[in-house]
């Protein structure tokens, strides 16, 4: 197939580094080359990071990835650790940008893309489009944010956060206000960028995070438990965490309207232990909580597909009603009841109660997680029925969402 455009495409997190913060950049390459654009991705050596080796099957082999130095203050010693947390502006990859800028010149010039494009966490990606496009204002560059930047309500839990992000504001208006296209993943999250740059609303839209159909190929379940199984994947911090969730289910166990015996809790993802020990000893479900750890994306597919509830956690808090989780899609696709203890009126919420996937209750509303949870349990107990819409579910398929990045970066090369 004819090239349509060619891409550069700069993401710092991209196989084979793993978890869910790789899905968007990755589904995006892959359909955007198979609708015959050029792409070229340029993300980090990921040696230090956790690492999924399996996601690389998803690389199309015309795709080339060119891996640049991490000079990673992350994963270093202390004093770098400290100051990745209170001095790193925007954030912890910052020498990455610093250090590679010449490197991603050098890069640009050779491939001669039509269109840059950049994503994050981290924001220090955006530095490298705000890089290019003062060096070759002809490029056009799209901004994608899967998270909010200074308006992130993550960010307002500890006062370091809170101090950079003041710091870095500036910085992302001007990032804003130079790209050419601006994407966000949720409606509210873009509205909110809106109100502080007003002149995004006429070059701006969301797209959704999704799910893709070819990863739930061929996948089934290997075994179905004889217990009312929930499970979470993906990471537990700060206000996403189980602690309502167990809070509420011990004490229906407790007022004896479940079973204590009937349940099991899968927790799949990059978990400290100490934090899992804590949840068994403080809830006391020492047999129930079972830990999985960090599987392969395809082994996290399965697991999602045994359960008979997938929990959806957005703590409650400022801003926590702007964004979804990566997971919510796969979530939708595995078509299982979700238990989503997040905003009500917000993006994850809504997109639960639109394709009638599950029960929302209100983070921090005790009965209203406890009436959702037996609410579930009772219909385990009795024909365990799914009334998810199906056929509007589709429409938050990977390859629809490529479709529509890739009319976009029509239009733009159009004007």
């Amino acid at each position: 197939m004819e090239n349509l455009s060619k891409i550069l495409f700069i993401a710092n997190q991209f196989p084979p580094i793993g978890g869910s913060g790789v899905q968007r950049s990755l589904k995006f390459v892959k359909y955007l080359s198979r609708l015959g654009n050029e792409v070229l991705v340029v993300s980090k050596d990921a040696s230090k990071d956790l690492k999924d080796d399996s996601l690389l099957n998803d690389v199309p082999e015309n795709v080339r990835v060119i891996r640049l130095k991490a000079h990673d203050i992350n994963n270093s010693g202390l004093i770098k650790k400290v100051y990745a947390k209170f001095f790193a502006l925007p954030d912890a990859e910052v020498f990455w940008h610093k250090f590679n800028k010449k490197e991603i010149e050098k890069i640009a010039l050779e491939f001669n893309p039509d269109v840059i494009y950049t994503t994050s966490y981290p924001y220090s990606a955006h530095l490298f489009g705000l890089y290019l496009k003062e060096k070759f204002p002809k490029m056009k560059w799209i901004v994608d944010y899967r998270d909010e930047w200074t308006n992130n309500p993550f960010h307002l839990d500890s006062f370091s956060s809170r101090i950079k992000m003041k710091l870095s504001k500036k910085t992302e208006l001007e990032i804003n206000s130079k790209c050419d296209y601006f994407i966000t993943n949720t409606r509210f999250m873009l509205d909110n960028f809106i109100a502080d740059l007003p002149e995004l609303k006429s070059k701006s839209t969301y797209i959704p995070n999704g799910y893709d159909e070819e990863d739930f190929l061929g996948i089934y379940p290997k075994e179905k438990s004889d217990k009312f199984t929930f499970i979470h994947t993906g990471a537990l911090y700060g206000r996403r965490n189980l602690h309502e969730f167990l809070s509420a289910l011990k004490e229906l166990i407790d007022e004896g309207k479940i079973d204590k015996s009937d349940i099991r809790i899968n927790i799949a993802g990059n978990v400290k232990e100490s934090q899992i020990e804590e949840y068994k000893k403080t809830y006391n479900l020492e047999k129930e909580i079972n830990y999985l750890s960090y599987l392969a994306h395809e082994e996290s597919i399965r697991k999602l597909l045994e359960a008979d509830v997938l929990l959806l956690l957005i703590g409650k808090g400022k801003g926590s009603e702007n964004f979804y989780t990566g997971k919510v899609f796969e979530y939708l696709r595995a078509y299982k009841n979700i238990l989503a203890i997040v905003p009500k009126h917000g993006a994850a919420g809504e997109l639960i109660e639109e394709t009638k996937t599950g029960v929302v209750a209100e983070p921090g509303e005790t009965r209203e997680i406890k009436n959702a949870i037996i609410k579930l349990y009772e219909n385990y107990k009795s024909e365990n029925n799914y009334y998810g819409d199906k056929e509007l579910i589709k429409k938050y398929s990977r390859e629809a969402q490529a479709e529509e990045l890739n009319n976009i970066i029509n239009k733009i090369l159009e004007e």
